[in-house]
């Protein structure tokens, strides 16, 4: 009876000792699960278009590719395409805002891909080579431009977003080609969000996007009526985020750059996203092909494919929540302070922003906005990343790549 007794003492002994195992083991797996969540995610679209290729005042479109001087734009071959004259690129430099932006992609895939000529950053020390076509990853706006002609003669051009390229124009450069004449309807800004905000503040990362929704359904009324106050209201407030008090100057930029928050085409009851997707896929598959800007494979991501990449990357579920979200309640909201990094100066990032809040949409849905500039979309890509921003306004590549370079998006 002793032995029994003393049995069945063990056994209790053994559980509760089990049972402190399991209960720690289970507190060290809560403990490790409230790490620092840095990951990144596309939450929303902000636009396509608004970007153009510019040449300084003594170069001529014609020289670089088939050009309609009498219409003022570049001549498409049957298929749509931009023709090129090859041999008119090599050896010359163009400024480009920074190498992550979607800018100097489409500078990249162009030189490579359809000039098939080499492309590398300038350097000073370097004789220029006839098959190679060169850049400067600091041109971010007309000031940086005008100030580099005169040091770097080799320097002929770029590309930059609005209004920086209209401005540009306007003050004697001149045009070569937009973004919509060699890639149309192509995905240029995005929202990204930190995924520890969103997932932890689902509600306000919702009536956020509901405020964002409708700013952007009454900025393309306002573009639609040029007479109407918000016009003005609209250009007032374009003046005031970009710095460039030219009305001339906004209202080009305001004519090119196309403001949405979901794919083109989208009907209720699909995804607001999924073109999202298939362009994010097709980015990463690209930075691939192109080389030299992608560090960490797919395969180092937990990643089968790209595909899958683009799947967890792109969250639509709180885009289509704020879809159906409606008008904000009658009751009110407790005020809920975000913080939004985004580029300075431009039209495509800020504009929406500055509108909503000058409009009261933000406020109407409980969302105080604070407003964080940065000099070009990896700058936001940072912000994101190291917590300084709940979203970011900036151009899908550099995103993407901050995201798979720093591996930000897991399996």
């Amino acid at each position: 009876m002793s032995g029994a007794f003393i049995d069945k003492k063990v056994v209790l002994t053994a559980c509760v000792v089990v049972g402190f195992l399991l209960a720690s083991s289970m507190l060290i797996l809560f403990y490790n699960n409230t790490e620092e969540d840095n990951q990144l995610r596309l939450i929303g679209r902000v636009n396509t278009e608004g970007s153009g290729v510019y040449l300084k005042s003594t170069e001529n479109a014609s020289t670089y590719i088939e050009y309609d001087v009498g219409n003022d734009k570049p001549v498409l071959d049957g298929d749509g395409n931009v023709q090129y004259h090859a041999s008119a690129w090599g050896g010359k430099i163009f400024g480009t805002p920074g190498t992550t932006s979607i800018q100097h992609m489409q500078l990249q895939t162009i030189v490579q891909n359809s000039l098939h000529l080499n492309f590398k950053p300038y350097s000073a020390e370097e004789t220029l080579d006839s098959g190679t076509v060169y850049y400067l990853p600091s041109i971010t706006n007309k000031a940086a431009f005008e100030s580099s002609i005169g040091s770097i003669p080799g320097l002929v051009g770029g590309i930059i977003w609005e209004p920086q390229y209209s401005s540009l124009i306007a003050s004697g450069c001149n045009k070569m080609m937009l973004t919509a004449d060699f890639e149309p309807g192509h995905a240029c800004c995005v929202i990204g969000a930190s995924h520890d905000f969103i997932t932890n503040n689902s509600d306000v990362t919702v009536r956020f996007l509901a405020a964002y929704i409708k700013t952007v359904k009454d900025i393309n009324q306002a573009l639609a009526d040029h007479s109407s106050e918000d016009y003005t209201k609209l250009v007032s407030v374009a003046k005031t985020q970009t710095g460039i008090t030219d009305t001339a100057v906004i209202e080009s930029a305001l004519g090119i750059v196309t403001y949405t928050y979901a794919d083109a085409g989208y009907t209720t009851g699909s995804s607001p996203l999924s073109g999202l997707q298939t362009t994010v896929e097709n980015l990463v598959d690209t930075y691939y092909t192109l080389g030299g800007v992608l560090k960490v494979s797919m395969k180092n991501l937990g990643f089968s494919s790209t595909h899958r990449f683009a799947q967890a990357f792109v969250d639509d579920g709180y885009l289509l929540q704020a879809i159906n979200f409606g008008e904000p309640s009658a009751a009110g909201y407790s005020k809920t302070s975000i913080s939004i990094a985004y580029i300075s100066g431009d039209i495509h990032t800020s504009l929406a922003l500055g509108y909503g809040i000058e409009k009261g949409y933000f406020d109407a849905y409980g969302i105080v906005i604070t407003m964080s500039p940065a000099a070009n979309g990896a700058g936001v890509a940072t912000s994101l990343q190291n917590g300084e921003a709940n979203f970011g306004f900036m151009g899908a590549p550099p995103i993407t790549i901050t995201s798979i370079n720093s591996k930000l998006v897991d399996a």
